[in-house]
């Protein structure tokens, strides 16, 4: 079969998603010479990557119950933080502690705990009594008894898929977005290609490869269907509350009201309030958050910070684990480790290998390991090197005054700028040097300039209003894209040379999941501002029934 495959210029490795493992098995494959492409069925980080809230850590659970697990993200942490320093930051966290059985059950966290933080250069963990807390965040609560800081690192992860799949195209591979997996090819037990379909075209046709590396996570198992292998998840669903603004200067812990732990992180310019954890077993494209899932973390962590319940929020957002299948046993005491399945090995199917499980911190040594097995079958001799070349805009050191000064740009948008494109910064405010009116500010909340948006059209794969907002943060500011919606449209269509129609649509099908986003959480004033939002589209912007209630 593959005399005649061959001829047809058959990739060596087709990988199915485009999250944070996807890209980094397609930078890995191409790094180390196999011809490579990637399908992703609709943007990149548009599934669970992206409605995670970033946190990169040794993680405090896996010390207690899987030390070599937390081992390899204490590693993780250290290789992220060198590849993609430019959109790595550092979180001080406070620990509140609130019974005196809480106590007990934190006791091993600082020892244990410890000794990866320091293996990551973080900071030592610090026992404060409440006065000592509420002093450092005084809206902490007065009842608590005493509290733990330490501090985790965050990372971007719509930046951080962004940012490894250019360098997989800098490596030669080839990456589409919008292109859907509808069928696996398969002859004879083995599987030699997929058939996709364009999303935004329709055309449909087949690509021919050695290996299909499976990596859609929740959506594993229906990969594997088309290839007729069956394969189980413990699809397991985690909601977050976005609010408009840092409630808080520390990130909090807290116990939650069943006993599992919630926290509100401070992120880029607003808050993150996470996380459920409730298993599902719908189909992961149906699974939306509820109220009773906002409600549950605002109670909980409004006995550690009382006063969240009266911050505005401006979106709630959930997401799908793709965890290994272990049953029998409560949710959190699942592994969050990842396996590796050589189909060939395991059910007979030849070309075919897949992941399961996994978190965002562990998705470079998820592809190292797969991109071991890729080169084993295929023959080939090369070394990981993902762990030391840097990502692209991570290369160098930015001047933030010095580009400031340059380009006649305000110190605050030029930050903003490198903390998402790091030393590539420099290239798109020089793009723009000859038209000065193209680093104006889009998106006043974030900070964009019409020359980001711009780079993101041409070089990050922007083709909608949704994937701009991913690369550049534009609509995700406290105004949701009130004020920049429309004016990014404009920019959209003149890059894309869309008609007014196509635009308009383009417009409406953004703020209706911006609003989507916020519909379960309208109650009180939070309502009165919905009917405000929704007069503005109608009589300003001609734009009726953004997002019905029923929805």
């Amino acid at each position: 079969m593959w005399k005649v495959i061959r001829k047809m210029n058959a990739y060596d490795v087709i990988v199915i998603g485009g999250g944070s493992t996807g890209t980094s098995i397609a930078r890995d494959c191409a790094m180390r010479g196999l011809k490579t492409i990637l399908f992703e069925r609709k943007d990149l980080a548009s599934g669970a990557t992206g409605a995670c809230a970033g946190m990169i850590s040794g993680g405090v659970k896996y010390a207690l119950q899987e030390p070599d697990f937390a081992e390899m993200c204490t590693r993780e942490v250290v290789y992220l933080s060198r590849i993609a320093k430019h959109i790595v930051f550092r979180t001080p966290i406070l620990t509140a502690i609130l019974t005196e059985e809480e106590l007990k059950l934190r006791e091993k966290f600082v020892d244990t705990y410890g000794t990866l933080t320091r293996k990551r250069q973080a900071s030592p963990i610090l026992i404060l009594s409440p006065r000592e807390a509420r002093k450092l965040e005084p809206k902490l609560s007065p009842n608590i008894i005493l509290a733990a800081y330490f501090d985790e690192m965050f990372i971007d992860p719509f930046r951080l898929a962004v940012l490894t799949a250019l360098s997989a195209k800098q490596h030669g591979a080839e990456i589409r977005t919008y292109t859907e997996v509808v069928d696996i090819l398969k002859r004879n037990g083995e599987v030699y290609g997929v058939k996709v379909r364009d999303r935004l075209t329709g055309k449909e046709e087949e690509v021919y490869g050695k290996i299909v590396v499976n990596a859609a996570g929740a959506w594993v198992p229906k990969i594997s269907r088309m290839a007729g292998v069956s394969q189980t998840l413990r699809l397991n669903k985690g909601t977050h509350v976005v609010f408009d603004r840092r409630i808080t200067g520390f990130g909090i812990i807290c116990r939650a009201l069943d006993g599992r732990s919630v926290y509100l992180f401070p992120h880029e310019t607003g808050a993150i309030l996470g996380t459920t954890a409730i298993d599902i077993f719908t189909d992961p494209d149906d699974a939306e958050a509820t109220y009773d899932e906002v409600e549950y973390l605002i109670s909980s962590m409004e006995m550690a910070v009382p006063s969240i319940r009266e911050a505005r929020i401006v979106r709630v957002m959930c997401g799908v684990r793709p965890l290994i299948a272990q049953w029998w046993i409560p949710e959190g005491d699942v592994t969050r480790n990842f396996k590796v399945i050589d189909h060939e090995e395991r059910d007979g199917v030849k070309g075919l290998i897949s992941v399961e499980g996994g978190k965002l911190v562990v998705c470079r040594a998820m592809a190292e390991k797969i991109t071991d097995l890729v080169c084993e079958k295929l023959g080939r001799e090369a070394a990981c090197r993902t762990h030391l070349e840097p990502l692209p805009g991570a290369e160098g050191e930015v001047d933030l005054n010095k580009l400031s000064l340059k380009y006649n740009v305000s110190p605050h948008t030029v930050s903003r700028l490198a903390s998402r494109q790091g030393a590539l910064s420099q290239n798109i405010l020089a793009c723009a040097e000859s038209d000065p009116s193209a680093l104006t500010s889009v998106c006043l909340c974030e900070s964009v300039t019409e020359a980001e948006l711009r780079h993101a059209i041409r070089g990050e794969w922007g083709k909608t209003l949704e994937d701009l907002r991913r690369r550049t943060r534009m609509g995700m500011g406290p105004c949701q894209g009130f004020s920049c919606a429309y004016k990014a449209a404009a920019i959209l269509a003149e890059e894309r040379g869309m008609s007014a129609s196509e635009a308009f649509r383009e417009l409406k099908a953004f703020l209706t999941e911006r609003c989507k986003g916020h519909s379960i959480v309208l109650r009180g004033s939070q309502l009165s501002e919905w009917e405000m939002t929704q007069a503005a589209y109608n009589c300003v912007g001609s734009m009726d029934d953004v997002t019905p209630l029923e929805d």
